[in-house]
């Protein structure tokens, strides 16, 4: 059998949640049946670009889709899919934006075109008339849809929901069990002591994840608990993501918590800073089926979501939802009560396990899903 040869479009692949998901069926998938590569719509080198390359796929770039140069785009597009007839399957992570590819793939005899929902947008005004423009249009233009929720595929594909695939935000479930020993060395070299309550934040710095909100909760966590450390990790290369993160440092010095937040950056060891944290709080305005919150609950940490994230990603029952609305006072409180309860870490990695959350298992499952679909339209 010839091996079935993918081609994922992607904004970028950087240490996001989608990025970091296509990963890690990447890294689990029979490379053997499935060649997987990349076209991003970015010229800069993504995070994960080496470790791509090294796995043997291969990474292209195109300009991004920007109203100003989406005749730019489509010229360079259609110019790729000429001079590389080998991809019969292009499995696109672009959603709404989705539309400009697939529409051109479609007219270029692609047979396999899947469009993959991440999240529900919550802009306003011009940028969220653009989305919806988008969407109505992608209707008609893939063969296939992948969602990692059930919100997010109503979201972008509407309520018929066939030909819809639910996609797990699937993990290495084996690689995030909870370790104590690590959890100790890692807080001796943050110099974080024993007692210090840890509370945890992963995100890139955008205002979706609302970082400036979460300082105020945690101003409240340290009025109560003098003895606590914030620890952000993420970040991001592009100047708007830059201007919020200095928006966020700005106000961590105006409230005078300099030394008491941590900015550890993009982390390529998100398994062992989970074992550093008492808490993760994600006081998001919007978010699909975040993959952060699968990892720390298979690491054992309770979790603090806004009511805005699906209630589905709460597997263990270890996650505790506040009103988006509520004060940062009400959020810091129930961070102090929640972090004062017992878990149990080694069951909540189970749990994750047997929710069908394991990449391992799900990886097989795409690698098949491709292979059905290649055979079926003889690719």
């Amino acid at each position: 059998m010839r091996k079935v040869k993918v081609l994922v479009l992607i904004t970028a692949m950087d240490r996001g949640g989608a990025e970091t998901m296509v990963m890690n069926y990447l890294r689990n998938i029979d490379r053997e049946k499935v060649q997987m590569d990349f076209l991003v719509i970015r010229k800069y080198k993504s995070d994960y670009e080496d470790e791509i390359k090294q796995m043997g796929s291969n990474v292209y770039h195109l300009n991004p889709i920007f109203l100003k140069n989406i005749g730019r785009f489509k010229r360079e597009f259609r110019k790729f899919l000429t001079e590389h007839r080998e991809y019969t399957i292009i499995h696109s992570h672009l959603e709404e934006r989705s539309y400009f590819p697939m529409k051109i793939a479609k007219k270029m005899g692609v047979p396999v075109r899947i469009v993959h929902a991440h999240s529900i947008p919550n802009d306003k005004g011009p940028k969220q008339w653009a989305r919806l423009y988008m969407r109505n249009r992608l209707k008609g233009l893939y063969t296939h849809g992948f969602a990692c929720s059930e919100k997010t595929a109503k979201w972008l594909f509407g309520n018929n929901m066939k030909n819809i695939t639910i996609m797990n935000n699937a993990i290495d479930t084996e690689k995030f069990k909870a370790n104590e020993k690590t959890g100790k060395k890692l807080r001796q070299q943050l110099k974080i002591d024993e007692k210090t309550l840890v509370v945890g934040h992963i995100g890139r710095f955008v205002k979706q994840k609302n970082q400036q909100f979460l300082i105020d909760i945690f101003k409240n966590v340290n009025n109560q608990r003098l003895n606590s450390k914030l620890l952000l990790i993420g970040g991001g290369k592009p100047k708007a993501e830059q201007k919020y993160k200095n928006e966020v440092m700005k106000k961590i010095k105006e409230q005078g918590l300099e030394n008491k937040v941590k900015f550890l950056g993009v982390r390529d060891n998100i398994e062992e800073l989970l074992q550093v944290m008492d808490v993760l709080v994600m006081p998001s305005t919007s978010e699909g089926f975040p993959v952060t919150l699968v990892e720390a609950q298979a690491a054992g940490v309770r979790c603090i979501a806004s009511d805005r994230i699906d209630y589905k990603v709460n597997i263990t029952d270890e996650i505790q939802y506040e009103d988006l609305e509520s004060d940062a006072v009400d959020w810091a409180n129930r961070i102090i009560s929640f972090t004062n309860t017992e878990l149990d870490a080694e069951e909540m990695n189970r749990k994750v396990k047997i929710a069908g959350f394991d990449v391992k298992e799900k990886a097989e499952e795409l690698c098949n899903f491709y292979c059905n679909v290649a055979e079926d339209n003889k690719c």
